[in-house]
């Protein structure tokens, strides 16, 4: 699930802007949780967990930037989408995990663009966790080349490293449908991220060649065209 807040003193904004995010989600099929705040003083009071802050920079009391500030002093990973009425004060507001400025009145298309690149940061580098028989392990998505299956179990291969998992090719599959991982054969399922070229196999980007079934041919190539568009967004 994706945290997103939105931080704007104008309550029809706030309505506006959940309202495209509502269509962006949707579309995505990408489950999220929103809150809203309608004051500098109230986010920081809240102390809520957010991945994404759409964030008015010209608020009574606290500014937009003046939050920008705290956010950083207190180390929190929230990635930031500035909106405002006057774009020359885009200056003032760049900053660590700042993405983006975009002014009012919001159009949709830039608006996704933003959200495109946040999402996309956010799953690369959330961390998955691997079990072994004894042992635990924390992986990076990005990091994750492929799974392949080991009977009832399965090992996952990270830049060449293979590690020893309790789950089964069809449980990973399932719990990983909606981060570009695609079952391309019956033992393996292959992440996009870390696809080099697509032929009658697939060349991964650390050299391996993968198998893919012959009636997942058209299905994966289509998905990874999907993916790659949704990429250049």
């Amino acid at each position: 699930m994706i945290k997103v807040g939105i931080c704007e003193d104008e309550k029809i904004t706030r309505n506006f802007i959940a309202r495209m995010l509502a269509q962006y989600f949707k579309s995505r099929e990408i489950v999220y949780q929103l809150r809203e705040y309608e004051s500098g003083k109230e986010y920081i009071e809240q102390r809520d967990e957010t991945d994404i802050l759409i964030l008015d920079i010209e608020m009574e009391g606290i500014t937009g930037i003046q939050l920008k500030d705290w956010l950083w002093k207190e180390d929190e990973d929230v990635k930031i989408l500035f909106v405002t009425n006057h774009m020359e004060e885009m200056q003032e507001a760049f900053g660590r995990n700042v993405y983006g400025f975009l002014q009012k009145p919001l159009e949709q298309s830039p608006f996704e663009k933003y959200l495109n690149r946040m999402v996309e940061d956010i799953e690369e580098n959330r961390g998955l966790v691997i079990k072994g028989v004894d042992q635990e392990y924390v992986m990076k998505m990005k990091d994750i080349l492929y799974f392949v299956s080991e009977n009832k179990y399965s090992r996952v291969v990270v830049k060449g490293t293979k590690y020893f998992c309790v789950k089964g090719l069809g449980q990973w599959e399932e719990e990983l449908k909606e981060q570009s991982f695609f079952r391309c054969h019956k033992c393996y399922l292959v992440n996009f991220r870390n696809i080099y070229k697509i032929g009658d196999e697939i060349c991964m980007t650390n050299g391996d060649k993968i198998p893919v079934s012959r009636r997942k041919g058209k299905e994966l190539k289509d998905s990874y065209r999907e993916y790659i568009i949704r990429k250049a967004r």
